[in-house]
């Protein structure tokens, strides 16, 4: 069974020839369902497209829910996610993952625990420095964490968070305790309580055969340090709530695997050969084997079909405008269906069938 299935994830790349096609096809898209969302950014040399997904997703939903533009700080969030990871590196012995990326949760976890701010509030970028760049701050918070654990540490002392915090100050800047925002006071919670009222309304969502459906599962890999809970469904689920949601006007958070040859995002395109045999199995596999992997977060803002009634998809990306599509891309559905790991979405954005059937899912 193996060696059948590892057949079929070898064989379904695109030839130079597919390729070619795909680019070609890609000019005859027709976008029929379209989301708002805010402009592209470029989390540039940070492992932080958690936060910039994320938060551009709660930004198109404040724009659907209040007709309000904010653009939300991703460095606020990074800032107090690196915190909470180094507490749970030291209580857990040096087991879970501690580096700079994250997943949709933490910036749910960060928002509720601490609020938000606008990004003009907090850039996390230091006078000098025109793009994100965390390669000193990832080697300094490292070396602190991991010395710490190494003496024995399993738990952050004050002077140890005020130590960190000293750090994310060099390279982030400092947090405001208060701030102006069009003419109000705000502290960083209030204004979450503002503007993201909403916060506790989303969900997460998986496919792996093998495990019950309808039921949370924890996903087990290194950027799960938290070790939360999923929704399991099948991958109809998962297009159809794509496909629903976007019709209805809310966008997604996709994660998944952009570290293969046929994501080629300075082309805009991500596309594979048709292939229907044993779908879920091969995910499954793929995804055990690490030839799948969860290394990169995007939104999902609209959906279309090409001259050929071919489906795409169409997401808004955290890599700057520099291709052809300005910083979006298109991925077609069968990328999608091999290639997804989690969607993030609101919960009413949720199809009722589907949601109906989610165990303990509160109204």
């Amino acid at each position: 069974m193996q060696q059948f299935l590892l057949i079929i994830f070898l064989g379904i790349g695109l030839t130079n020839m597919q390729a070619q096609e795909a680019r070609e096809r890609i000019n005859t898209i027709r976008i029929s369902d379209s989301v708002f969302c805010m402009p592209v950014q470029d989390q540039s040399n940070s492992p932080t497209c958690w936060a910039f997904g994320t938060n551009s997703v709660i930004e198109s939903d404040l724009w659907r829910k209040k007709k309000k533009l904010v653009n939300f700080s991703e460095m606020f969030i990074a800032r107090y996610a690196y915190i909470d990871k180094a507490e749970k590196y030291l209580s857990s012995g040096g087991k879970t993952y501690f580096e700079g990326g994250g997943q949709f949760h933490d910036v749910i976890r960060v928002i509720q625990r601490f609020g938000i701010v606008p990004e003009l509030v907090y850039s996390g970028k230091t006078r000098l420095q025109k793009n994100h760049d965390h390669a000193a701050l990832d080697t300094a918070m490292q070396h602190l964490v991991k010395h710490w654990q190494r003496n024995g540490r399993l738990h952050l002392t004050p002077k140890d968070i005020a130590q960190l915090n000293d750090t994310l100050n060099k390279y982030l800047g400092k947090i405001p305790a208060s701030f102006m925002y069009k003419g109000k006071k705000y502290t960083p919670k209030s204004f979450a309580k503002e503007f993201v009222p909403f916060i506790h309304e989303y969900v997460e969502l998986v496919s792996f055969s093998g495990n019950t459906l309808y039921t949370k599962m924890e996903l087990k890999d290194k950027y799960n340090w938290a070790a939360d809970s999923l929704y399991n469904i099948t991958i109809a689920d998962m297009q159809m709530i794509t496909d629903t949601a976007l019709h209805n006007g809310w966008s997604l958070g996709w994660e998944g695997d952009v570290t293969n040859k046929d994501f080629m995002q300075f082309t805009g395109i991500a596309s594979m050969e048709n292939s229907t045999m044993m779908l879920d199995s091969v995910r499954q596999y793929n995804y055990t084997k690490e030839y799948t992997e969860r290394d990169h977060m995007l939104q999902l803002v609209g959906t279309g079909k090409d001259a050929q009634n071919k489906k795409w998809y169409y997401l808004k990306n955290s890599w700057g405008n520099y291709n052809r599509f300005k910083g979006f891309l298109y991925m077609d559905e069968n990328y999608f269906k091999y290639n997804t790991v989690i969607l993030f979405v609101n919960k009413n954005a949720l199809p009722k069938s589907i949601r109906n059937q989610l165990k303990g899912l509160k109204p």
